[in-house]
């Protein structure tokens, strides 16, 4: 290869070079090398195409952006692992690796014409002051190295830019061997045994390599032969993958730029997470399924390369810093030829366990929630570490009295309970978003007053005197939140019963309470003239008040109702109505119904705000002044109706 035509840059070792590396290994001479290792030492050295020392830390971008300077610190060597022996199951078998990892995981990539190089990595003044790196990043891992302007791996360029007819040469002070993937590096410490057995027994599979791969190999080896193609769909990214993202989003040459990072927990790390937390329910991860597995071991698979003095500010797949200090918590440290690797004696504290979360992903009683949450995607909202909040956590038997089920085969979820309708999802997400409560950590539900509380959809529930209760409880459901659970992002509650709401529409609810007596027969009269123009008498529902929405409604008592009259506003109830006294009712009730938003007498919702009504001109709006404990509206002629709170009426909270 180096005596025909093309275009190499080497980075050849000197004599003194080698002299240090036959001491090192205690041979006598360069014939006492192996050829294989000979192999290596020269291949590893070689990186296709020219490049002087000036464009060597330049970015091949193949986009638009063309070359980028002083941004490259790795580029593909000639040396590639190709087939290999590995035990599967007892027996030993011909392994190719994966060459290609996914934009987005889980699965894999594999071209069959691509041999996975491995990369080998260098060190430029302009590229580590372009990155803001210092002598303490490269010193981390080369501690024995000195760095200068130009260092490949742990080696000095001690003379740069040989020209020569096919090529061109940069003179190194050490022998390189090919640099361990991250795979090679997980396998070669047996301090990290525990992590890497999760890895191989769940996350690592095995399939026969593609055709037109087996017809190289035959034409390679001159014989037919069994060959099996390693992956690892469920990781963030295969170990064992030296092309970063070429195949999978990335670019032709994104491996110049940027590598995989994995920080590997030692054994006793491992053993105390399970034992404290991951175990604690399930026992076993057998009874585990793959995705709360691959939750674990890809926290601690980064996507990117992450330095020594990066870690607070480089952030895994999740989306997650690297949760470890570099000095105390890190044991073992390699740049590899796919990326870096740390071994760390403890583990990521990962979002999805040390939540509220947690307590819910990895205890078996609350699968059904999980998938719930999955399913609403309020797992990423209880997941998240930066928003504080109570979650009121609902068992798997809670979701079968529901009516509630879940089809695991296809994916789908059924609600068999007339009562909280009969759209699945729709009802499970009204479920799921009441028992979320943002912004607020609950933690005193046995004080003795009544208190309501917005959840995640804008419902209210309320609690005191240690119960909580929500549109849809019943009087005679009693629900006792217990085992109250403090973590890293809020407070949560088990409850033996759920949160229902409710379906029943407004007619439904005020029917029969003494203090919406004659609202109530306006709306039955409305009905009676022309029914469903103001109000639907066998829905129980008034015009423009939707299931899907929050609204607020506004009901005059009896003396407030009768004042209306007497001012015109409304027609009275003893004859009969008139189209225009039709329309005048349904003007009455709606300039009474703020849209789209509940208020409470809790401070929040004030200001102008818009009503039901519209007229000719458009929307009309009320001004909500809004205090604690107190709450008045006030309407575009000066007039002001106060609440009366003392107490709430149990409906007038609902929807």
């Amino acid at each position: 290869m180096l005596n025909r035509a093309g275009y190499f840059t080497v980075f050849a070792p000197n004599d003194e070079a080698f002299a240090g590396f036959l001491a090192d290994n205690s041979l006598t001479s360069v014939e006492n090398i192996d050829t294989l290792t000979a192999q290596k030492i020269v291949r590893f050295s070689m990186i296709y195409n020219v490049y002087t020392s000036d464009k060597l830390d330049d970015y091949q971008s193949t986009n638009i952006q063309g070359w980028l300077e002083d941004i490259a610190f790795k580029r593909k060597t000639a040396y590639y692992k190709w087939v290999y022996d590995e035990e599967v199951n007892g027996e030993m078998v011909k392994v190719i690796d994966i060459n290609g990892a996914v934009q987005i995981p889980p699965g894999a990539v594999y071209r069959a014409d691509d041999n996975n190089n491995k990369h080998i990595p260098y060190f430029t003044s302009d590229f580590m002051t372009g990155k803001s790196l210092s002598a303490y990043d490269y010193n981390y891992f080369y501690p024995q190295s000195t760095l200068t302007e130009f260092n490949v791996a742990d080696a000095r360029v001690i003379e740069k830019d040989v020209l020569a007819e096919n090529g061109i040469i940069h003179v190194v002070d050490k022998v390189i061997l090919p640099l361990p993937s991250l795979e090679d590096c997980l396998a070669g410490n047996s301090e990290y045994s525990m992590f890497k057995d999760v890895i191989d027994k769940y996350m690592k599979y095995y399939e026969e390599a593609p055709a037109e791969f087996l017809a190289r190999y035959e034409s390679f080896a001159g014989i037919k032969a069994d060959v099996y193609l390693k992956y690892y769909p469920y990781l963030n990214y295969p170990l064992n993958c030296e092309n970063f993202l070429k195949y999978g989003g990335g670019e032709e040459y994104d491996a110049q730029i940027d590598g995989w990072t994995l920080f590997a927990p030692n054994n006793e790390a491992v053993q105390e997470f399970f034992d404290v937390k991951f175990l604690k329910y399930y026992k076993t991860l057998d009874n585990m399924s793959p995705e709360i597995i691959s939750e674990f071991v890809n926290a601690h698979l980064f996507r990117t390369t992450v330095w020594p003095s990066k870690f607070a500010t480089t952030t895994n797949y999740y989306g997650e810093e690297a949760r470890f200090d570099a000095e105390s918590d890190v044991i073992e440290k390699k740049i590899g030829s796919n990326g870096i690797f740390y071994g760390v004696n403890k583990i990521q504290k990962t979002d999805a366990f040390y939540t509220i979360l947690g307590d819910i992903i990895l205890d078996p009683d609350y699968s059904l929630m999980m998938q719930a949450l999955l399913t609403t995607q309020l797992y990423y909202v209880v997941k998240n570490p930066s928003i504080k909040m109570t979650v009121f956590m609902i068992p798997n038997v809670v979701f079968d009295t529901l009516g509630f089920e879940y089809d695991a085969a296809r994916n789908t979820w059924t609600l068999d309970n007339p009562s909280l309708g009969t759209q699945a999802i729709f009802g499970l997400n009204r479920l799921l978003n009441l028992h979320v409560v943002l912004n607020e950590e609950i933690d005193d539900l046995d004080k003795m007053e009544r208190t309501f509380v917005k959840t995640y959809n804008g419902e209210y529930i309320g609690y005191g005197y240690g119960l909580i209760w929500a549109s849809g409880n019943s009087a005679s459901e009693s629900i006792f939140p217990s085992d109250q659970k403090i973590t890293s992002n809020g407070i949560s509650y088990v409850l033996d019963n759920a949160l229902k709401y409710s379906i029943e529409n407004v007619g439904a609810q005020i029917q029969g309470i003494p203090a919406y007596d004659l609202y109530y027969k306006y709306l039955e009269k409305s009905a009676a003239t022309f029914n469903g123009f103001v109000y639907n008498s066998t829905t129980k529902a008034i015009t423009n008040i939707s299931q899907n929405d929050n609204n607020t409604i506004l009901i005059p008592n009896d003396a407030a109702m009768q004042a209306a009259v007497t001012a015109g506003l409304l027609p009275g109830l003893q004859a009969a109505w008139t189209e225009v006294e039709l329309s005048q009712v349904l003007n009455f009730i709606s300039y009474n119904m703020v849209a789209k938003v509940i208020v409470i007498n809790d401070g929040e919702v004030t200001g102008e705000r818009e009503t039901w009504y519209k007229t000719i001109e458009g929307k009309t709006y009320l001004t909500v002044n809004n205090q604690v404990g107190s709450l008045s509206f006030l309407d575009r002629k000066g007039r002001t109706a106060n609440v009366d709170s003392s107490p709430l009426h149990s409906t007038s909270w609902y929807n």
